[in-house]
C-alpha cells in the first residue's frame, strides 16, 4: 500500500503540472485567436492540425498513440472553443436603428462586455465626433474610426456597436468578417427619419426636411454595404430580433 501510495501522489503531482500546462495552452490559444482576427485569418487551419497530431504522436511510445491522439484532438478542439468565444458581435446599420439599444439587450443575454466606436473615439481624442470632424474632417475619423476596431477585434469577445460608416472602408469590413459575427439592423427607411444631429456631422442640415432628405442619401449610399458585409440581416422592431441575434452569434461560434 506504500508502493500505490507514493505512486498516486506522484500522479497528483503529474496531474497539477498537466493543469498548470492546459491553463497556459489555452492563454496561448486566446493570443493566437487575437493575432489570426487581426491578420485576417480563418481560425480554423485542417492541415496545421494534422502536422500537430502526427508530430505530437511521433514523441509517444506506439502502445500510448490511441490515447495521444484523443487526447491531442481534444486539446484543439478546446483550442479552438476558446478561439471562437474571441470572436465580436458587430452591430452595423444607420444612426438610430438601434445599434445601442440592441447591443444592451444582446451584452446581458450572452454575458458580453458592450462598447461603442463612436464613444470609443471620443474618450480617446477628448473631442466629439461633430469637434473630430471640424478639425480632421471625415477621412481623420473614418482613420480613428478604423484604429478603435481594430481595439476591439484585438480584445475579443465583445458586443460592438459601430458607427453607422463603418463598413463603408473595405479594411474595416474585412476586419468584422475575420473577428466576429456581424448583425445588420435593417430599421425601416421611414423610422430612421426626425433625427437630433449632435455628433451626426453627415446629418446636419438648416432644416428637418433637409435632415431627412440626408438620412435618405446616406441609407440608399449605405444600404448594400451594410447587406454584404452582414452575416444575418434583422428588424431591430421586430418580435424576438435580439433572440435572434443572440442564437445566431452562439450557433455561429459554436457555443450551441
Amino acid at each position: 500500500m506504500k508502493e500505490l501510495d507514493e505512486l498516486r501522489t506522484k500522479l497528483d503531482g503529474i496531474d497539477k503540472e498537466l493543469m498548470r500546462l492546459y491553463a497556459e495552452r489555452m492563454e496561448t490559444a486566446e493570443e493566437i485567436g487575437a493575432v489570426k482576427r487581426l491578420a485576417l485569418m480563418d481560425a480554423l487551419d485542417p492541415a496545421r492540425e494534422e502536422e500537430v497530431v502526427s508530430s505530437r504522436l511521433g514523441m509517444l511510445p506506439e502502445r500510448f498513440r490511441e490515447g495521444g491522439e484523443r487526447l491531442v484532438r481534444l486539446l484543439m478542439d478546446e483550442s479552438k472553443r476558446v478561439q471562437k468565444k474571441g470572436l465580436n458581435l458587430y452591430l452595423v446599420g444607420m444612426p438610430d436603428c438601434g445599434k445601442t439599444r440592441m447591443g444592451r439587450k444582446l451584452a446581458a443575454a450572452l454575458g458580453m462586455g458592450l462598447c461603442d466606436t463612436d464613444r470609443m473615439i471620443m474618450n480617446g481624442t477628448g473631442m466629439t465626433i461633430d469637434e473630430i470632424f471640424a478639425s480632421m474632417g471625415e477621412e481623420g475619423f473614418r482613420t480613428l474610426e478604423t484604429e478603435a476596431l481594430k481595439a476591439a477585434a484585438a480584445h475579443g469577445g465583445l458586443i460592438v456597436a459601430t458607427g453607422g460608416g463603418m463598413p463603408m472602408r473595405e479594411e474595416n469590413a474585412k476586419l468584422m468578417r475575420y473577428s466576429g459575427v456581424t448583425v445588420f439592423l435593417d430599421r425601416a427607411l421611414d423610422k430612421l427619419h426626425g433625427q437630433a444631429t449632435n455628433n451626426r456631422p453627415l446629418l446636419a442640415a438648416d432644416t428637418p426636411e433637409e435632415v431627412d432628405a440626408n438620412i435618405d442619401r446616406l441609407y440608399h449610399e449605405r444600404y448594400e454595404k451594410y447587406e454584404a458585409c452582414a452575416d444575418i440581416k434583422l428588424d431591430p422592431d421586430a418580435e424576438g430580433a435580439a433572440e435572434r441575434a443572440a442564437g445566431f452569434y452562439l450557433k455561429t461560434t459554436g457555443a450551441v
